[in-house]
Formats: C-alpha cells, sequence, structure tokens
C-alpha cells in the first residue's frame, strides 16, 4: 500500500496536471489505469481533473514508482486529501472550517462572480431540483448546492456544473462561458480578458457593459 504522505513535491503534482492536459483526459487515465472520478476533483483556474489518477501520476513522477488503481484510495483519507494537504483545491472534500453559508443560491452569488452568459443555465438546472441551503468552501472555488433532502451536492463553477443522479452517474455540464478549458472537460474558453464587474451586484457584464439589473 502507498504511503500517500511521501508523495511531498508539490512540482510533481504539476507535472501531473500538465501531462493530463497535454494527453487528454482519457488517455491521461488510460494511460495510469484508472477510471473518471466520481467525487472528488483537483480544480485549478484552468481545470478539473480526476484526483486520484493526478495522485497516482504525481507520485510516480516524485518517486519512479508506478502506481495501481488497488495501491490508493481516492476519498476524504486517500489521495485527494493529501492533493489538499499540498496546496492544491480538491473540490468535495472541504471541511466545514472557513465554509461561508447562504440560504439562497442568489445570496452566494454576492460572494462569487459568474459570468452573466451562464446565469440562465445555472438557474435552469438549479429549478430542476430542491435545495435547503448554499455554501461556499474556504478555498473559494465553486458554490456548493445542498438537496433538501440531504445527498450529494451540486458544485456550481465559473464554466460548469456538476452532480450526481440518483443511480450515481455523475454528470458535467459545460457553461457558455467556460474558463475550464485546457483540461480535457472543456475546449472551449479561448484566453479571455478579465470581465467588467457590476459594481452594485459583483456579476460580470455582458458585452454591451451594461448590467441588466440596474
Amino acid at each position: 500500500m502507498v504511503s500517500y504522505a511521501d508523495l511531498t513535491d508539490p512540482r510533481a503534482v504539476e507535472a501531473a496536471l500538465e501531462e493530463f492536459d497535454r494527453l487528454g483526459r482519457w488517455t491521461f487515465l488510460e494511460k495510469y489505469g484508472f477510471g473518471e472520478a466520481r467525487d472528488y476533483f483537483l480544480v485549478t483556474d484552468t481545470g478539473r481533473y480526476d484526483s486520484k489518477a493526478i495522485f497516482a501520476a504525481a507520485y510516480e513522477a516524485q518517486h519512479g514508482v508506478p502506481v495501481s488503481n488497488s495501491d490508493i484510495s481516492g476519498g476524504k483519507n486517500g489521495a485527494a486529501k493529501r492533493l489538499q494537504e499540498l496546496g492544491f483545491v480538491v473540490e468535495g472534500l472541504d471541511d466545514e472550517r472557513g465554509r461561508r453559508t447562504f440560504t439562497t443560491f442568489d445570496a452566494a452569488l454576492r460572494e462569487f462572480r459568474i459570468p452573466m452568459e451562464n446565469l440562465p443555465r445555472i438557474r435552469e438546472h438549479l429549478a430542476r431540483f430542491e435545495f435547503r441551503e448554499a455554501y461556499i468552501p474556504r478555498s473559494g472555488s465553486y458554490i456548493a448546492m445542498v438537496p433538501a433532502g440531504g445527498g450529494l451536492v451540486h458544485y456550481v463553477n465559473r464554466g460548469s456544473i456538476y452532480f450526481r443522479h440518483e443511480d450515481g452517474r455523475g454528470e458535467l455540464i459545460e457553461l457558455p462561458i467556460n474558463q475550464l478549458g485546457r483540461s480535457g472537460f472543456s475546449r472551449n474558453a479561448a484566453a479571455r480578458k478579465p470581465a467588467e464587474v457590476c459594481t452594485e451586484c459583483w456579476l460580470e457584464l455582458p458585452a454591451s457593459g451594461v448590467c441588466p439589473n440596474h
């Protein structure tokens, strides 16, 4: 069994992320013998990555020792946790320390910038479910929507939505303006200049520069 603590070099993780981007998601997973992540993803400004496979590739990059899927677990006490300890943001792993909780999605939006072009698709998705609260983790990397009846949260990122169906299938919904372009999940994110934001509601302004809310 691999010792998670033996992965100590963040540069090895960066190398694994670069290889993921270079090969593409499916080729990367096939190369290292891993399936799709179910719950834990390493998230950067430019991508969303299967955390268990990234850990394995980084471990091999640092130590020269291959890691198989059966050698590690990807949960809260495994590969994902170690990546978080090395300073990376892991979606689905945050604890309640530093978490900001809100009663509604709109309330969370006051502290989380999302391109205006993406809001109609997000609202369309959220309207299909009932949620009891929203929260932004300490990392500030997404809005998590907690279902009213419990269960797995829905992750609303700036360029995508990720959630799991009742049968366990994961689904990634790409939004019109998607800034996760180089990870293999999304390829429609040409480099965008920083958008202007409304000083009243802090949402990104459309091309017209006029906020429709004010």
